[in-house]
C-alpha cells in the first residue's frame, strides 16, 4: 500500500506563493536570444569524491591516486578561482566501530602519481584486534579535475577502481559454478545522511532471494559488509544490482575461490540494449560472456567482436534467447585468442561482462562508456616478468588517440616532479589497436605510472582498457578506464515559471506545451 501525505490547500499556496515572490525578487532581464545565458556553458569541476572498498585479505594497501591529471596533460578546462586545492583520504570505518578522528591522509601536488598507503583498519574493543575499512577520496579546485583513484597492490598496480558514490550499480561475474565461491559486497557511504540499500540478484536459475539484503542501513561515513555468497550457491552467473532508496552509497564486489584467489568484479554500465565491454586481451584459454536481464521480457542478444583485423560474429548469425530475469553463461572460444572489444545489441536492456582466464580467479572487464574528454588509469606497473598495454577500440569511426604516461612522484610519495612521456596512436573505424604502454623514460625501473588516455578533437567513440600480463598470455589485471572529467555542462537557462505554473492552455498528451 502506498502512503499518500495530505498537505492543507492553504499551506500549498502559501509556499508557491513565497517561491513566486522570492523569484520576483530575482527576477532577471529577459535574455537576446545570443545572450550566454540561452546557451550550454562549461564550467570547471571543482570537487571530485570517490569511496575506496577496504583491500582484499583485511590488509593494508596502497590506494594508487593522481588528483589534477590534466594539468600533467595541458587538458584543463575553465579557470577555476586560483586555488590550486587538495585531495583527501579519509577512513571510512566499518559500521558499529566508532568513527576514529584520525586526521587524513593527504596528497598536494596537481598531475602527480602518488601511491599513499592506507592503514590494515580500525581497532576494534578487542585488544590487537582490527577490522577492515573503506577509504572516502575527496578532492577540491583545480586537484578534482580528472581525478583517479584506485586500490592498488604493493607494487602500485591497480585492481579495482574507486568508484562514485551512486543510487544504482551493477555488477555481473561468475557463480559458484564457475569458480566463485565466496561473493562479499562491501557498501561505503561517504555522506552525513544514513543511506538505505536494497540488493537484488540473478542468476541462472532466475531471480534470486537475497537473504535480508532489504533496507540496509548504511550510516554516514561507514561501510558495510555484506556476504552473497549463499545466493550465489549452485549457480555459474551472478548479476547484482544495488539500488537505494534513501540516499547513495560507493559499492563494491569480491569473489575469492575455493583456493583463496580472490578479484574484483568491475562495476558494469546500466542495464541497455547498446553495450560495449572493452578490453578483452588475447589469451590461451577462451573468455567467457556473461549476461543477465534484469526485466521480464525475453532477450535476443546480438555479440559482435571489434578485433585488430575488423568485425567477428563469434556465434555467427545466431543471438543468443534468454528468459526474463535470468542470466546466461556463454564461452567466448570461436574469438581464438585475439584481442576484442564486444558490442552488444538486444531488444531489451542487460547487463554485461567478461571474464578472462588469468592468474588467481582471472580478469573481469564489464561494459561502460566511451570516452569523454580523457580517462586515466593510475596504478600501472612494468617489470618483472609484467606488461602492460592499452586495448584501445572505435567501433563507429576512427580515433586518434594521445596515449601520456605519468611516472610517480620522485620523492615516492604525495609531492615532488614526475617524469612523463606520450605517444599518438590511431585506431580505425570498426577496429582494436592494443598500444603498450610503459613508465616513461626517467622513471626508476619497475615504479608504478598512470596512463591518461585522450581522444583528439574529430575522433569517433572511443572505448579503452588497461590489460596487464605475466609471461606471455597470462591475464593478471584488467581496468576499464572510464571518464576523468575535467569540465561539466550546465544547460541553458530560461526564465520561465514552467516548473511551478503551466504554460496557458497547460501541457500537452506528451508533457510538452501546446
Amino acid at each position: 500500500m502506498r502512503l499518500v501525505h495530505l498537505v492543507p490547500a492553504a499551506a500549498v499556496l502559501a509556499a508557491l506563493g513565497g517561491i513566486a515572490g522570492a523569484a520576483q525578487l530575482t527576477h532577471p532581464a529577459a535574455p537576446r536570444p545570443d545572450s550566454a545565458a540561452a546557451v550550454t556553458r562549461q564550467v570547471a569541476v571543482t570537487s571530485a569524491v570517490r569511496a575506496c572498498p577496504p583491500a582484499l585479505g583485511n590488509g593494508s594497501g596502497p590506494v594508487a591516486l593522481i588528483a589534477g591529471a590534466a594539468t600533467a596533460t595541458g587538458a584543463a578546462g575553465p579557470a577555476t578561482t586560483g586555488q590550486t586545492g587538495q585531495v583527501e583520504l579519509t577512513a571510512l570505518p566499518p559500521a558499529g566501530v566508532p568513527l576514529r578522528a584520525a586526521g587524513p591522509i593527504g596528497a598536494q601536488s596537481p598531475g602527480v602519481l602518488s601511491l599513499l598507503t592506507v592503514p590494515a583498519g580500525s581497532p576494534t574493543p578487542k585488544k590487537g584486534a582490527s577490522v577492515a575499512e573503506g577509504w572516502s577520496v575527496s578532492a577540491s579546485g583545480t586537484m578534482a579535475q580528472a581525478m583517479e583513484a584506485e586500490v592498488a597492490q604493493g607494487s602500485g598496480l591497480a585492481s579495482v577502481r574507486c568508484g562514485e558514490p551512486g543510487s544504482d550499480i551493477w555488477f555481473v561475474g561468475p557463480g559458484q559454478q564457475n569458480g566463485a565461491a565466496q561473493i562479499q559486497l562491501d557498501l561505503m557511504n561517504i555522506d552525513s545522511l544514513a543511506a538505505s540499500v536494497d540488493v537484488s540478484v540473478i542468476t541462472d536459475a532466475g531471480q534470486a532471494q537475497a537473504g535480508n539484503d532489504t533496507g540496509i542501513t548504511v550510516p554516514p561515513q561507514q561501510t558495510v559488509t555484506e556476504s552473497l555468497s549463499s545466493v550465489g550457491s549452485g549457480s555459474s552467473v551472478v548479476a547484482i544490482e544495488v539500488h537505494t532508496s534513501v540516499g547513495r552509497v560507493a559499492a563494491d564486489v569480491s569473489e575469492g575461490s575455493s583456493h583463496g584467489a580472490a578479484s574484483w568484479l568491475p562495476s558494469a554500465a546500466t542495464p541497455s540494449t547498446q553495450l560495449v565491454i572493452p578490453g578483452v586481451p588475447a589469451s590461451g584459454s577462451a573468455a567467457g560472456l556473461f549476461l543477465a536481464v534484469p526485466g521480464t521480457t525475453s532477450a535476443k542478444v546480438n555479440v559482435l567482436a571489434i578485433t585488430p583485423q575488423g568485425n567477428l560474429r563469434p556465434f555467427g548469425s545466431q543471438s543468443i534467447d534468454l528468459p526474463g530475469e535470468s542470466a546466461s553463461y556463454q564461452a567466448l572460444t570461436p574469438l581464438g585468442g585475439t584481442a576484442a572489444s564486444l558490442e552488444i545489441t538486444s531488444n531489451v536492456p542487460v547487463v554485461a561482462g567478461v571474464l578472462v582466464p588469468g592468474s588467481g580467479a582471472g580478469a573481469l572487464t564489464a561494459a561502460t562508456a566511451p570516452i569523454s574528454e580523457q580517462a586515466v588509469v593510475a596504478g600501472n606497473t612494468t617489470g618483472s616478468g609484467l606488461t602492460a598495454s592499452v586495448v584501445l577500440s572505435a567501433p563507429a569511426g576512427a580515433a586518434r588517440v594521445r596515449l601520456t604516461e605519468i611516472a610517480q612522484a620522485s620523492s615516492g610519495g604525495t609531492g615532488g616532479t614526475a617524469a612523463t612521456g606520450s605517444q599518438v596512436v590511431s585506431v580505425r573505424a570498426g577496429h582494436t589497436l592494443v598500444a603498450p604502454v610503459t613508465a616513461p623514460r626517467g622513471a626508476k625501473r619497475g615504479s608504478a605510472f598512470a596512463v591518461v588516455i585522450t581522444p583528439l578533437a574529430g575522433s569517433g567513440p572511443l572505448y579503452a582498457a588497461r590489460v596487464e600480463t605475466q609471461g606471455q598470455d597470462t591475464i593478471v589485471s584488467i581496468l576499464p578506464a572510464a571518464s576523468a572529467l575535467t569540465t561539466i555542462s550546465l544547460p541553458p537557462v530560461r526564465n520561465s515559471y514552467d516548473a511551478i505554473s503551466p504554460p496557458p492552455g497547460g501541457y500537452g498528451g506528451d508533457g510538452s506545451p501546446p
